[in-house]
């Protein structure tokens, strides 16, 4: 999914993330799809988004947005290497 609306993000797009996350990972961890652990860690991604969503809302310089989202993908590469299926079982409920 991309969350950018002509090169930047938007906030509309990012907001929509956050409650795909929210409603897939509850799903997941209800069916014993995903761990405990897996739903926390990736809700600290959701939270990430969530807080993405409000500084582009409240009109954040870009350095500012550029360092969350960098902040993001640490975190996002850091959860795919502890859980290497979760990307997966996410993506299959688009």
């Amino acid at each position: 999914m991309s969350l950018t609306g002509d090169g930047k993000p938007s906030s509309s797009k990012v907001s929509d993330e956050v409650a795909f996350l929210s409603d897939t990972l509850s799903i997941l961890r209800d069916d014993d799809e995903i761990s405990n652990d897996a739903f926390l860690e990736a809700g600290m991604i959701q939270g990430g988004l969530s807080i993405l969503s409000s500084m582009i809302t409240n009109g954040s310089s870009d350095d500012e947005i550029t360092a969350q989202i960098s902040s993001m993908s640490g975190k996002a590469e850091a959860l795919n290497d502890r859980f290497p299926d979760l990307n997966a079982k996410i993506e299959k409920h688009r």
